[in-house]
């Protein structure tokens, strides 16, 4: 007398993938197929006399692709493989998912202005002017350490460290509205301008979490307004 009939292998795995197509979560839904397919391999493998090694195989192709996938989702979703100050700048990137992030991360260039240039860094000397007023902006910066000298008109005040600049030209594709300069000492995060208008065009949920990431960023600063403490003799 047997317990179990293996046919219900069978039943069982063509329950869970049909159980699987009512899931959305892609995370989920890729572990229930894995877990199915393993399922049809058991009766493949143990059933059949003999065993029908050519669907075995194809199962086990199955599960590699979607485990695959699934390491990629993962990576969209955690912060797995940053290191420190790659975690550090994710944390300023509100809008975004950490898979949007590491898109835009592979066309950053980390710099610091007056040190020796290493594998990660470009260096500059003394001070670096980020942007002219009213001249073409190319680039998207991130001050990640430091404070910068923004001038706008008769006005010149500090911008401290965790804030965009050029982020008006880069969502409006226009000048500069205001003249900045990193003194030495300062890190800093370049994009280039087009390159990233393109990524977000190519992948327009990223296009639209960074609109809003700048967005949200712009509105920061109108509220903070220029505190009296922060100015700077012309």
């Amino acid at each position: 007398m047997t317990f179990f009939d293996p046919e219900w292998l069978v039943r069982i795995a063509t329950a869970m993938l049909l159980l699987a197509y009512f899931i959305r979560d892609e995370l989920k839904l890729r572990l229930m197929i894995i877990a199915a397919t393993l399922v049809f391999n058991l009766y493949y493998w143990l059933v059949p006399d003999p065993p029908l090694w050519e669907s075995v195989i194809g199962g086990f192709l199955m599960v590699a692709v979607n485990l695959y996938v699934l390491f990629q989702v993962m990576l969209d979703r955690t912060t797995f493989r940053m290191n420190d100050q790659e975690k550090r700048l994710f944390a300023a990137f509100e809008t975004l998912s950490p898979g949007q992030f590491r898109r835009i991360l592979k066309t950053a260039e980390w710099r610091r202005v007056g040190d020796i240039a290493n594998v990660h860094e470009v260096a500059e000397s003394e001070e670096h002017q980020l942007t002219q007023q009213d001249d073409p902006c190319a680039k998207l910066f991130f001050i990640f350490e430091g404070a910068i000298r923004v001038s706008k008109g008769e006005y010149s005040f500090r911008l401290p460290h965790g804030n965009f600049v050029g982020e008006v030209a880069f969502v409006l594709d226009g000048a500069a509205t205001a003249t900045t300069i990193a003194p030495e000492g300062t890190h800093y995060v370049e994009w280039d301008a087009d390159g990233l208008r393109k990524l977000g065009a190519k992948h327009p949920a990223l296009g639209n979490a960074l609109n809003a990431l700048l967005t949200r960023d712009l509105a920061g600063k109108l509220k903070d307004s220029y505190r009296p403490d922060d100015a700077l003799p012309i």
